[in-house]
C-alpha cells in the first residue's frame, strides 16, 4: 500500500508493527483494524478504562478521561477509545491492556470456556429434560375453617400437591 501525505504512521510497541491511518481516526479502531489486541471490555465506550496505552512519540488528540490519574497522564497514558490520530506516533500497549482473550482462555479450565449453544427449550420440555425453575400456577384456596385450620403455607402446599401434582416443594420464610 502506498502511503500518501494525508496519512499518519502509527507504530504499536511491543509488537513493532507500523500501520497508516487517516488523521482523526480513533486509535482503538486503528489497532483493531491492524489486528492488534487492546483490551476494551466496554467495546470502546470509555467506561471501563482498560484500553490504556502509552503515548511514546508524536501527538494524539484526546484520550484523557477521569479513568486516568494525573500521574498516569504525566507518564503518557491515554485511553485508546478516546484518542484520535493527529500525527505520526509510537504507542506502547502495556501488558495489562495487551492480555489476549485467547491466552486467558488457554489458562482457564474447560468449564469456563464452554461454547454457547442455542437450545430449543420447548423441545427439551417435551422430552422432560428441562424443568422451569419458576412456574406460575393459579390456585383458589378455600378459606380456613375450624375443621381445616392449616396455616396459609400449609394450604398452598396441599393445593399444589392435589391440583398440580407437585411433590417436592421447598419454601423459605
Amino acid at each position: 500500500m502506498t502511503e500518501s501525505t494525508d496519512h499518519c504512521k502509527i507504530t504499536f510497541q511491543p509488537h513493532n508493527k507500523t500501520v497508516s491511518a487517516i488523521p482523526g481516526t480513533n486509535l482503538l479502531r486503528v489497532a483493531m483494524n491492524a489486528g492488534i489486541h487492546v483490551n476494551a471490555s466496554c467495546a470502546g465506550e470509555g467506561v471501563c478504562g482498560k484500553c490504556r496505552v502509552i503515548q511514546e512519540e508524536g501527538e494524539i488528540q484526546g484520550g484523557i478521561t477521569e479513568r486516568l490519574s494525573a500521574e498516569d497522564i504525566e507518564k503518557g497514558y491515554r485511553l485508546a477509545c478516546h484518542s484520535e490520530i493527529t500525527s505520526d506516533i509510537t504507542i506502547r500497549i502495556p501488558v495489562e491492556s495487551d492480555i489476549d482473550a485467547g491466552e486467558l482462555a488457554a489458562l482457564s479450565p474447560p468449564r469456563c470456556t464452554a461454547a454457547i449453544q442455542h437450545m430449543d427449550i420447548d423441545s427439551l420440555k417435551e422430552q422432560g429434560l428441562f424443568i422451569n425453575p419458576v412456574k406460575k400456577t393459579y390456585l383458589e384456596l378455600p378459606p380456613p375453617t375450624t375443621g381445616d385450620n392449616l396455616s396459609d403455607i400449609g394450604r398452598i402446599i396441599r393445593s399444589l400437591k392435589e391440583k398440580a401434582d407437585w411433590h417436592k416443594l421447598e419454601f423459605t420464610i
